[in-house]
């Protein structure tokens, strides 16, 4: 009897165990899928990580940009240096290539009836053959082909369009876009032909302002080697004679007249302003057009000096000192300088917001008065610019420089230059 309690005793247990309720069945049985709060926690994290990892991933390729247009601009000191190696001085911001003398077009056999045009064009153009661009240069100094566009509708190639007034009615074939003179980080481009991102040491700005800036010298004496690098190379003025003469024209600028170093020298830069890299100026092609029974051109080379180059002004941060020992400038009285305008320091803007860094924009109507304000360098790199100095080498410099070390670093010869306290020393502790 207690052996058959047993025996069912263990059946019970037995059928206990196969039989169970729908409700225990629930209970044992886990979700197969995430809960609201667990996505929501996963969710979360990812949102984190992406806000870790983009400005990261951002900051990476900024500094990779930053270093290609920095080796760019490497490149182009390094072609200035050799230009002088074989030609015994360095170019200027504006000069002469040749003539051509009308007729046909052998690169563009559709681009008929050119007329007879002078090839007035930049430093960058002087540059060409060193920035593996021969082609291009040919185009520029061998008389038989033409930099100005007929028009004609048979033409292979198109012409320039206009870009601040002028850069219009160029042969494309002239103005081709080179990757090597646009910075990556660049948002803005002038233009569709010929972009460009860099602009050269020209010196002292000559032109006279309202308040904003005022000329300490004339033309030819703001071209003194001791003032800047590339200075004017093609200046031709009427007076009233026929033919029109040069007249103006700087002096042979070498790398041993940079007496302060040539490391202590900047030679190129970039500005977001800067206009395509082959305008002689503001002139459209037209404007090159010679005259019947003419041999030069006549027209505004000045502003080549602003749209393709960066220049000092006879300003100072203590320019409301009177008692300060100024420069002279060749009088018997120091000659005050003016305050800094915001607007040519290095990144230079104004206080609205159509004169922020971005926004501003030389246009046809106002390219003559702001030129020479927007000729400083700037960029879309953070807190300062790329330069390329005479010794082949680059720096950053940051934006927040004294305008006295801008200064210094664009005059060879600071102590002979008409810089308004000559007697100021630049060291690089300064940058």
């Amino acid at each position: 009897m207690v052996s058959l309690a047993i025996e069912q005793t263990g059946d019970c247990r037995i059928a206990s165990s196969l039989i169970s309720s729908p409700m225990d069945t629930a209970m044992k049985t886990k979700p197969s899928g995430f809960t609201l709060v667990e996505l929501l926690v996963v969710i979360t994290i990812i949102g984190i990580l992406m806000g870790l990892l983009i400005p990261a991933v951002n900051s990476a390729r900024e500094t990779a940009r930053r270093n290609q247009c920095s080796t760019q601009i490497k490149n182009l000191s390094l072609a200035a240096i050799q230009y002088e190696n074989a030609k015994g001085e360095l170019p200027g911001y504006v000069q002469s290539f040749g003539r051509f003398a009308g007729g046909g077009d052998p690169s563009d056999p559709g681009n008929t009836s050119t007329t007879s045009h002078m090839k007035i064009g930049t430093w960058a153009v002087a540059l060409l053959p060193w920035l593996d661009a021969q082609p291009t240069y040919e185009h520029w100094t061998e008389d038989r082909y033409p930099i100005q566009h007929s028009g004609a509708s048979g033409a292979e190639h198109e012409a320039t369009g206009s870009v601040a007034g002028g850069g219009e009615g160029f042969h494309t074939l002239a103005a081709p876009n080179l990757a090597i003179m646009q910075c990556p980080s660049n948002p803005v481009a002038q233009g569709s032909n010929g972009v460009n991102s860099y602009i050269a040491n020209t010196g002292l700005c000559h032109s006279t302002g309202s308040s904003d800036f005022q000329a300490a010298v004339g033309f030819l004496e703001s071209q003194d080697r001791a003032n800047g690098v590339f200075n004017c190379k093609y200046n031709v003025i009427r007076s009233g004679m026929s033919p029109p003469r040069h007249s103006g024209e700087g002096p042979k600028v070498r790398l041993d007249d940079f007496k302060d170093g040539a490391g202590n020298t900047l030679l190129f830069s970039e500005n977001v302003q800067a206009l395509p890299w082959f305008m002689p100026g503001l002139v459209n092609a037209s404007d090159l057009t010679v005259a019947s029974g003419e041999t030069d051109v006549v027209f505004s080379q000045f502003d080549a000096r602003y749209i393709h180059g960066m220049v000092w002004h006879y300003a100072d941060p203590d320019s409301g000192n009177v008692s300060f020992p100024w420069n002279r400038l060749g009088t018997g009285a120091p000659v005050p300088p003016t305050a800094v305008n915001s607007l040519i320091k290095i990144n230079g803007g104004g206080t609205t917001v159509s004169e922020e860094i971005f926004n501003l924009q030389l246009g046809a109507s106002n390219a003559t008065s702001l030129a020479p304000l927007l000729a400083r360098p700037s960029s879309a790199h953070t807190d300062g610019v790329n330069a390329a100095m005479a010794d082949g080498g680059t720096r950053f410099i940051p934006d927040n420089i004294d305008y006295r070390v801008y200064q210094a670093l664009l005059t060879p010869r600071g102590k002979s230059s008409d810089v308004p306290w000559p007697e100021f020393v630049n060291n690089t502790e300064s940058l």
